[in-house]
């Protein structure tokens, strides 16, 4: 019995895999005749779970092609910008919370000269910023399909030096986001085809979700860490404090961990990719294994056709 839950496994894996493929050809070929066939035949495989029109046109962003006009995320209460913007006041003093959507642009977090909020951008296509209540929203979009078109859009935002952020909510694009030397309570990420830099990042809980982008994490403090990779790369260096939680479906994984493998417990399950921990291999098919080092911290690491490194 437990053979055969395995296998199905590898075969719910493997069909996965079959459906995205399939859909690539489909978004490449697809027909207005053949589009309602092809939902519902999706729909009848994988049930609820496999939006097509959410994975092909908010998700895969091939090319990463934004159309300004039906842009939905901006607050038509607020002013949106165009273009070029010189340093804009946003708020006087500090936030709690802070909530990015970003597409197509290069970000980064700066200190303030004062205690007061303010953003500047560089050949953005539209952009908003504003508090409400405690809450800072950052929101710009511009269409861009080329990497040095994306490399010459830049927003820079600036916090106060003392801000201490409860939350930060990121969904990023195709772009980069890049942060260093804060102290946030809960960082929550989504990166579709973008890429995350973090570097001596103070978190307590860190949450987040690759789908073909990309994460690259250094002298790192966190608690909690909670990561799902698609088809996307991580690499973290650091510590974690508390508990990890590594799903990696067909990306790539690397972690490099303060302390020693003896410092964690582990649940261990690996379908058709490779796992190594410190040195010891748990790749090939339908690998589970639990290690009981009586320790505090604790690390659950479920690899599906991806590759998983973790060393000390």
């Amino acid at each position: 019995m437990e053979i055969m839950k395995k296998f199905m496994k590898f075969c719910f894996v493997l069909a996965l895999l079959l459906i995205i493929v399939g859909s690539v050809f489909y978004m490449l070929g697809r027909g207005r005749g053949g589009r309602e066939d092809m939902d519902e035949l999706l729909t009848d495989i994988g049930g609820d779970w496999v939006d097509l029109d959410n994975l092909l046109e908010n998700k895969w962003e091939f090319g990463s092609v934004y159309d300004l006009e039906e842009a939905t995320i901006f607050d038509s209460d607020h002013t949106i910008w165009n273009g070029s913007l010189d340093r804009e006041l946003i708020s006087q003093g500090s936030v709690e919370e802070l909530i990015l959507e970003v597409g197509g642009s290069m970000v980064k977090i700066e200190d303030s000269d004062d205690e007061n909020i303010y953003i500047e951008g560089k050949n953005v296509g539209k952009m908003q910023a504003y508090v409400e209540g405690s809450t800072l929203y950052v929101k710009s979009v511009r269409p861009a399909n080329l990497m040095d078109e994306i490399k010459n859009s830049e927003i820079t935002l600036y916090l106060p030096e003392d801000c201490s952020l409860h939350l930060v909510d990121v969904s990023l694009g195709a772009g980069q986001l890049k942060m260093e030397d804060m102290e946030i309570a809960n960082m929550k990420a989504s990166i579709g085809a973008g890429q995350l830099l973090l570097e001596e990042m103070n978190i307590e809980t860190l949450e987040v979700s690759l789908g073909a982008g990309e994460l690259r994490a250094k002298d790192m403090t966190v608690y909690i860490l909670s990561a799902s990779i698609g088809a996307g790369n991580m690499d973290f260096e650091g510590a974690v404090n508390g508990s990890a939680e590594i799903g990696c479906s067909m990306g790539n994984v690397s972690m490099e961990l303060e302390g020693d493998k003896q410092d964690f417990n582990y649940q261990l399950s690996c379908v058709a990719g490779n796992m190594e921990i410190d040195g010891d291999s748990y790749a090939g098919a339908a690998v589970e294994r639990t290690i009981d080092n009586g320790a505090d911290k604790s690390m659950e690491i479920d690899c599906s056709m991806g590759n998983v490194k973790v060393e000390f």
